[in-house]
């Protein structure tokens, strides 16, 4: 789900997927994130969705970006 603009910051979601459910309180404890829900999935690896109060977050490494050296 993609948070809208228009999206009062109460209603915000952070999605993330996770193996197992308490890899979700183990997020919410390592970045302080308040846990909303926990979502089962169909996924035979990402078996739940965390679901965190806010604005949605990446864990994209900056290391592999764009890169203008060329």
């Amino acid at each position: 789900m993609t948070n809208s603009p228009e999206q009062e910051p109460s209603e915000l979601e952070n999605h993330h997927g996770a193996t197992d459910p308490s890899k979700c309180q183990d997020m919410s404890r390592k970045y302080r994130w308040r846990l909303k829900r926990i979502e089962r999935t169909k996924d035979r690896t990402l078996k739940v969705n965390c679901v965190f109060y806010g604005e949605q977050t990446s864990f994209e490494d900056s290391r592999f970006g764009d890169t203008d050296d060329e």
